[in-house]
């Protein structure tokens, strides 16, 4: 090969490595921007990880294409008021749906992430797939139709979908036959798919949680985080550096089979003394509905732990410190900035948040213990459809 030959194929190769990273960077950017109100330069830079040139660089470039605004800040004393920053909102629709054990709650949003119409309905998930996603894809469809005629369905961009259980990341199948069992051997993305038209992104509920307190909950502006959903079952979402960490096959975070006790109650997944038989609400609402000689809902629990019943507030707060310990050791490999703990059985403050606080704080290395913060989470049983609705709007205002 000729040196100008050489040259030429070095150059080649230089200018295709600086489009990856530039396109790579307008990503990071659009990500951190969809999802939220407004963010300044500097808080841009420092989520991104890219320094203030490149990002001055990059939202000038957008700001050019249409896609993103310039707002004057809020003054905080003297001076000029910071600059803010906010995807200009764009003609379409994002759609988000959250499958529960025994619900499913739906929101369409614009692509700034202003939510346009909300639906939630009793729904037993888990005994039929075909049955679930047919009246889930009824359910999308009719609220679309209901929206203004400046939002049509043909403006539908995107669709993020959260379930209860651990998804393949190769294959797309929920790994877990006994968590769904109506599910065993679907591929509800494609499913869902076939049904809508359109492509559909589908992921854990407890990944979506973490996504949700990040963009609009506890845990806005943290980079590493650790969120653990205590519902019908445990499970955790992992966000380090900004990103959500799945695993290789994408069941990181199965926090509520890990065995803590070899002689406990037999598990659904198959094995003894998981987490989840000890410190779940399943788990829970067994123990309570005994007690009481009927059967007692969620939100029946809730009402008998804040009236302060003094069997009611040992139980979850045992329940807190079986999650915590576990929790423990998995900060200690992790090292995040913020746990936050969330679901339907989590009051702040609470009895579980507290055994649960006092024990990730007890059993955590006193090095990462000392810089750990724990915090009740402030969305809900919302946090897992919030964070469909940051992901959907990231995907349609990306393309």
């Amino acid at each position: 090969m000729t040196s100008d030959r050489l040259a030429a194929t070095r150059s080649g190769q230089g200018d295709l490595a600086g489009s990856r990273l530039r396109a790579a960077s307008r990503r990071l950017i659009l990500d951190q921007l969809g999802g939220v109100d407004a963010l300044a330069q500097s808080e841009l830079a420092r989520r991104t990880g890219l320094s203030r040139t490149t990002v001055a660089s990059v939202i000038s470039e957008l700001a050019a294409e249409g896609r993103v605004q310039r707002l004057e800040g809020v003054p905080a004393g003297r001076g000029r008021p910071p600059q803010l920053l906010q995807l200009r909102p764009q003609q379409g629709v994002a759609a988000a749906l959250d499958l529960g054990h025994s619900h499913l709650s739906i929101a369409l949003t614009d692509l700034s992430g202003t939510i346009l119409a909300e639906r939630r309905a009793a729904l037993n998930v888990g005994a039929s797939a075909t049955v679930a996603i047919d009246f889930a894809t009824d359910m999308l469809t009719a609220l679309l139709d209901e929206l203004p005629t400046r939002q049509r369905p043909d403006d539908l961009r995107s669709i993020v979908i959260g379930v209860p259980g651990p998804i393949d990341g190769h294959t797309g199948a929920l790994r877990s036959g006994t968590i769904l069992p109506g599910w065993v051997g679907m591929q509800p993305a494609d499913e869902f798919a076939a049904r809508l038209g359109r492509p559909v992104v589908l992921d854990n509920d407890a990944n979506l949680g973490a996504i949700g307190e990040l963009r609009y909950g506890r845990a806005r502006g943290i980079r590493n985080l650790l969120y653990v959903k205590v519902s019908t079952g445990i499970g955790a979402g992992m966000v380090l550096e900004g990103k959500l960490y799945r695993g290789t096959r994408g069941t990181a975070g199965e926090i509520g089979h890990v065995q803590v006790s070899e002689d406990g109650a037999l598990c659904r997944c198959g094995s003894r003394g998981c987490l989840e038989t000890q410190a779940s609400a399943e788990a829970a609402l067994g123990v309570l509905s005994a007690a009481h000689g009927r059967a007692v809902t969620m939100d029946e629990a809730l009402e008998i732990v804040r009236a302060g019943d003094p069997g009611a507030v040992r139980l979850f707060t045992d329940m807190g410190t079986a999650i915590g310990r576990v929790v423990a050791a998995v900060s200690a490999n992790l090292d995040p900035e913020l746990v936050v703990v969330g679901g339907p059985l989590v009051d702040d403050p609470g009895p579980l948040l507290d055994g649960f606080t006092a024990a990730v704080h007890r059993y955590t290395q006193p090095y990462v213990s000392s810089n750990l913060k724990v915090a009740g989470g402030v969305l809900g049983e919302r946090a897992g459809l919030l964070g469909a609705i940051a992901m959907a709007v990231q995907a349609a205002s990306a393309d």
